[in-house]
């Protein structure tokens, strides 16, 4: 206690120090938990205002507006044409179509690295009718683009129909694929030797894939929760310069005389220029299905580049 005898000014000095003596010995107790760094922004706030077109990346950047989460890269997607010829089986014979197609596409981050993603098509010919050409398609899972990452997921790219019944499409859900891959990137060395800009980069995905349930060429449906559909296989990304990229993949099919249909490829293959940012346009093209080695049987023996996916997109970040 403080003697009520001294002098007020020196009570109230004494009362001073009393009260930094225990501020200091609250401050050395929290000291005992040390951080090695300081916690990291969930998001990056800009200081400035982005000017260079160049520079942008987000709605936040174009339009310097940092609100209503923008810029916080939790919703993304694109818009394309998209344009290739159809093989067409009307059961008595065989002809060409050619597709042409606005996209919308839309993701969705919910959480960390889990995503949510719908493609929707609006066809301008619906002449050009295969079953490998869908209305629109989904997928839902965890995608980490970092080297040595886990990811899994549902996807589902079957011929959904937006004129489906509720049965029609509780079936086409069996039918899609549960996938688990794995990326592993060029090592930094070996990327410095083949490096001709900062996008430069060699990565390989390898996966597999399960569905519940398939249907055959004659729209038999098969499987179930054993029995169902396994597909391997093992993919390569190389950019080479300024976003540009060729790819391919190789697929493995463990029960092929039973599972593997007409349309289900050996092997995939695609390129182009693709720039994520947004307002920025990419070209691509990818050809996903029916390619068939020369010593396998082929159904489609006039299929070729043409039977490909050409698109133009124009990206964009929330």
């Amino acid at each position: 206690m403080i003697n009520t005898k001294l002098p007020l000014l020196i009570r109230l000095l004494i009362f001073v120090l009393l009260i930094s003596a225990m501020a200091f010995y609250a401050d050395s107790a929290a000291a005992q938990i040390i951080l090695d760094e300081a916690p990291k922004q969930l998001y990056y706030d800009r200081l400035v205002r982005v000017k260079k077109f160049k520079e942008m990346k987000d709605f936040r950047d174009v339009f310097h507006y940092n609100k209503v989460g923008m810029g916080r890269n939790r919703f993304s997607g694109n818009v394309s044409y998209n344009w290739g010829r159809v093989k067409v089986d009307n059961g008595i014979e065989k002809h060409d179509e050619y597709r042409q197609a606005i996209g919308l596409y839309a993701r969705y981050r919910f959480l960390e690295e889990f995503y949510i993603n719908v493609n929707l098509f609006k066809d301008f010919n619906n002449r050009a009718e295969a079953r490998w050409i869908s209305n629109f398609t989904y997928a839902v899972g965890r995608y980490n683009w970092r080297n040595r990452k886990i990811n899994f997921g549902y996807e589902n790219y079957v011929n959904n129909k937006y004129d489906d019944r509720p049965v029609t499409l509780a079936n086409k859900f069996l039918e899609g694929f549960y996938f688990v891959s794995y990326n592993l990137f060029l090592s930094d060395s070996m990327t410095k030797r083949i490096r001709l800009d900062h996008t430069t980069s060699m990565r390989f995905i390898g996966f597999a894939r399960y569905s519940v349930k398939y249907r055959d060429e004659y729209e038999v449906t098969h499987g179930g929760l054993i029995g169902g559909k396994t597909v391997l296989g093992f993919s390569a990304r190389y950019t080479i310069y300024k976003n540009m990229y060729v790819e391919s993949a190789l697929y493995f099919y463990p029960e092929p005389s039973i599972k593997k249909q007409p349309w289900d490829p050996d092997y995939s293959y695609g390129f182009g220029y693709f720039d994520w940012r947004s307002f920025r346009l990419s070209m691509t093209y990818g050809n996903w299905v029916i390619n068939r080695f020369s010593w396998h049987k082929q159904y489609f023996p006039s299929y070729g580049f043409l039977d490909g996916n050409f698109r133009l997109t124009a990206n964009w970040i929330w």
